[in-house]
């Protein structure tokens, strides 16, 4: 169950995301092939095969794009229509796809993963090294207005922070050194925009100090890591597509 009333408005949040990405030209130039994770009605995989350059006059992507969703037929006709699109109906923890992917996209869907860890596994076992995967979920726990607030939705049995998205991330051989993340008071939302660079690691027995000789992790992960011996959202920057740097204090 989506925190969204309807495709519409869960694609226009997407817009909050994919309208910075489109500022990186010689990024958004480099990519061959996008997946979308958990598509929905293949509104963001949409905006993705009918992209164009920022150049005068405009020139057509023509990225490679999969859509993938346990039940595709709620995907809209018109978006079927795309020549370079490619619906796949299956589950995205455990899918095959023909080509190995250098963006994938999540938004809204990594929270209904039943086995989070083999998922990201999967994910970056399918990806091109330095792709991207751009992964946006709800908060569940949050404080909101000075109040804690907790929901839980149907198919939502792990809920995520950015401490633990960060762990999970690098020990499945993200960079979460050289990435960007966006969360803020009163949003109830973490994005992550986070490349791969190399292989998934063993979660049992990978731990913070293991990510910090790999520098796979911040300067702020690691020195929170170095005074506590763990890891603590309120010491912890980072910056956003946008390249303003913020606290994670809130």
């Amino acid at each position: 169950m989506s925190v969204f009333k309807n495709a519409q408005e869960s694609h226009q949040h997407s817009r909050d995301v994919l309208d910075m990405l489109y500022q990186y030209d010689s990024f958004m130039d480099s990519i061959t092939v996008v997946a979308d994770m958990g598509c929905g009605t293949g509104l963001d995989i949409d905006w993705f095969a009918k992209l164009t350059t920022r150049d005068d006059p405009p020139e057509p992507h023509n990225y490679i794009c999969y859509a993938i969703d346990r039940n595709i037929q709620q995907i809209e006709a018109d978006v079927l229509l795309n020549t370079n699109l490619r619906a796949i109906e299956a589950d995205f923890s455990s899918v095959h796809l023909p080509r190995n992917v250098d963006l994938m996209w999540s938004h809204d869907s990594f929270q209904f993963s039943t086995n989070p860890l083999q998922t990201l596994s999967h994910w970056n076992h399918m990806m091109n090294l330095n792709g991207m995967l751009v992964l946006s979920v709800p908060l569940h726990t949050t404080y909101s207005y000075d109040r804690l607030q907790t929901r839980s939705f149907s198919g939502n049995y792990f809920t995520y922070n950015i401490c633990n998205l960060t762990y999970m991330l690098a020990v499945n051989g993200f960079d979460c050194r050289d990435c960007y993340i966006y969360m803020a008071p009163n949003y109830g939302w973490i994005h992550f925009a986070v490349y791969k660079s190399s292989g998934a690691m063993d979660p049992a027995a990978t731990t913070w100090f293991d990510l910090a000789d790999r520098n796979l992790i911040s300067d702020s992960a690691m020195q929170s890591l170095n005074k506590w011996g763990h890891v603590r959202q309120e010491d912890l920057m980072f910056t956003w597509l946008d390249k303003d740097w913020r606290f994670a204090r809130n």
